[in-house]
């Protein structure tokens, strides 16, 4: 009865073992694939002006799903970007609203000039708040009479110098130009804005839908300022280059196009 019991109890025993194995090892290899499914993830860093958070950020999902990328995205004014990248920040894309930020990246050697393509285009207007002192704003000549008008830093992005040479050609900026708030970017001119800190704001068009209250109230004809381009290129030193030529083409897809002409850019013809 003894070696019975012994003998029932080590099989049992034995399969118990045997069982643990399996499961160790079952364990062990979801653990290894599931590591080398991450390992495998590959990942596309895109240093972006930030009035293109809204189209690239809607879009991103769609190429992630294509191509099994993850996009990491960087937005800020683009001569701040185009600074980061020539100090070494681990760019692979790099899109400028405006040409001034992609040439200065061009003379440091960081792009090629030849990679360079044109996405989309955009407009400058005069957005003030809806309830404001100047709600009804409909003359550029009305900015003489503000306390404070709002546009980007022209040192930080392309926006700031596309205003200041628009309202120079105007005729109005020695008359402003001491009481003009400089702000980071477009979309920080904007909340200005909002805030009642400043009167009005010369921005592009395609930002002042994403700030509550605030309207355009005056287009600002082309003829006034440089062709607003935003041209994009992959970065000399990218870790994903293929990849990023790639993303590039994507973003110049029609289904891309249609997302951008929603948010109120030109399309390059």
């Amino acid at each position: 009865m003894l070696v019975s019991f012994f003998v029932k109890h080590s099989i049992s025993i034995s399969k118990f073992a045997n069982l643990s194995i399996l499961s160790f090892m079952m364990i062990v290899f979801l653990s290894f694939s599931i590591s080398c499914s991450r390992s495998e993830t590959k990942r596309l860093m895109v240093f972006s002006a930030a009035s293109l958070v809204d189209v690239l950020q809607e879009t991103a999902d769609d190429f992630e799903q294509e191509t099994g990328t993850k996009i990491l995205f960087n937005f800020a004014g683009s001569q701040t970007l185009a600074g980061e990248i020539s100090n070494g920040a681990p760019a692979d894309i790099f899109i400028s609203a405006g040409n001034s930020p992609a040439t200065f990246l061009v003379e440091g050697g960081h792009i090629n000039e030849r990679d360079i393509l044109e996405l989309v285009e955009n407009v400058l207007v005069v957005a003030t708040s809806d309830n404001g002192e100047f709600s009804d704003f409909s003359d550029i000549q009305e900015l003489v009479e503000m306390d404070r008008i709002a546009i980007a830093d022209p040192d930080l992005a392309p926006a700031g110098e596309y205003a200041r040479e628009a309202l120079d050609n105007i005729g109005v900026w020695s008359s402003i130009s001491k009481k003009t708030v400089l702000s980071s970017d477009v979309r920080t001119a904007l909340a200005y804005v909002q805030t009642g800190d400043v009167g009005a704001a010369v921005v592009y068009r395609t930002d002042v839908p994403i700030a509550a209250g605030v309207s355009t109230k005056l287009l600002i004809p082309r003829e006034h300022h440089t062709r607003i381009v935003y041209p994009a290129a992959v970065v000399k030193n990218a870790r994903e280059p293929m990849l990023g030529k790639e993303y590039l083409e994507f973003l110049r897809a029609s289904y891309v196009t249609s997302v951008f002409e929603k948010y109120g850019f030109v399309s390059v013809r």
